[in-house]
């Protein structure tokens, strides 16, 4: 009896993980074997797209979702050739992940109940990250204005990643890195805070004339955002303001542009914290803070050969008019230029007279509660 009762205790827990672990597991064997050889034949391409078939079915199918990074991590380990120059094997690999994928994406739409279809579109989406193939950027091109912001990020993310920003870089007349530049250009206006961060890095690193302009209507529309007191996630103007200031610094064309749209980008962030009062929140004044002192040490002495304009030591003497008066002293007051005008040949716009504005605009007052 005692016998029958472990014979049974052992049957019920092997059922139990059997119903654990997933009905089909990805079998890596064929394709380790093919990634180990110089030279593929057809059986061998077979077996790359099989693989990737295999792979991208799982993910649609799967119901546990903590086990989907594990095939993501299969799929992406196995990407590559052990063989360097084994353009055969990264051939097919591409050619299979863009049909699967997108085929699976599309399907991943469809799925019910909505939390899944959204859970498996964005588990494609990373997976189209990890592979960092430029040759697969039409697949999430297609989802950077998607209705939720979460898959909009992931779709950026797979466009934008520095392992991609690298490879377009590698061919500066690459149709592959306009066609991108273009199509970011279009989600910036409704694009999330953090989605627009990640845009701002590509246009400060994409060395085309397109991604200047990119980075130019990013500034713009931050500007406005704290025009009119919307902005959100303050931190990633750091970004924004270094990508400018880069531009500021080298001798490709458009530094005016660049400047105008720093200094003013710059001037807002120290207006909204000596404006922002009881109306900002801590991590929203931590946030400006942040911002204003990675500024002063990264760009600041590259534009004006000083070193520093004491701008981290007022705020750690939490001293705002001596923030103020470093405003000042940076951006000028009423007629008088500040130093930034003065070490850097640009202005912001003409007076009625045709002279040149010397000092940035104000920002408005916060709306009223």
């Amino acid at each position: 009896m005692t016998r029958k009762i472990c014979l049974l205790t052992v049957l019920t827990v092997s059922l139990f993980f059997c119903f654990l672990t997933p009905a089909v597991a990805l079998d890596t064997k064929g394709i380790e074997a093919a990634r180990s050889k110089k030279v593929l034949d057809n059986a061998d391409l077979q077996i790359i797209d099989s693989f990737v078939a295999q792979g991208v079915s799982e993910i649609l199918d799967a119901t546990d979702f903590t086990s989907i990074s594990n095939i993501r991590s299969l799929i992406i380990a196995n990407s590559v050739s052990n063989e360097p120059g084994q353009v055969q094997f990264a051939g097919q690999f591409s050619d299979s992940a863009k049909k699967y994928i997108a085929a699976g994406l599309e399907k991943a739409e469809g799925l019910t109940p909505p939390e899944r279809s959204f859970r498996v579109i964005i588990n494609l989406l990373m997976l189209v990250d990890g592979l960092t193939d430029t040759r697969l950027a039409e697949v999430p091109l297609k989802y950077i204005d998607y209705n939720k912001p979460a898959v909009s990020y992931w779709a950026v993310h797979c466009l934008t990643s520095p392992e991609i920003i690298a490879k377009l870089n590698s061919d500066k007349g690459s149709e592959a890195a306009r066609q991108i530049t273009r199509r970011l250009e279009t989600i910036v206006p409704t694009a999330s805070p953090q989605t627009l961060g990640l845009i701002a890095s590509f246009a400060g690193s994409i060395k085309i004339p397109d991604g200047f302009d990119l980075l130019l209507k990013v500034a713009d529309r931050r500007i406005a955002s704290y025009a009119d007191w919307s902005v959100q996630d303050e931190l990633i103007d750091t970004t924004v303001l270094q990508g400018l200031c880069d531009k500021i610094a080298s001798s490709d064309p458009g530094k005016a542009e660049a400047a105008g749209r720093f200094c003013q980008l710059y001037a807002h962030v120290f207006q909204r914290y000596l404006q922002g009062g009881d109306r900002l929140s801590d991590t929203q004044k931590t946030q400006l803070i942040s911002v204003m002192v990675e500024i002063e040490k990264n760009c600041i002495p590259k534009l004006t050969g000083k070193p520093s304009f004491n701008i981290k030591k007022a705020i750690e003497a939490s001293d705002d008019k001596a923030l103020q008066q470093q405003y000042i002293d940076l951006f000028g007051q009423g007629t008088k230029a500040g130093k930034l005008f003065a070490d850097i040949n640009f202005d912001f716009g003409k007076a009625p007279d045709g002279s040149p504005i010397k000092t940035p605009r104000p920002l408005p007052k916060p709306p009223e509660n």
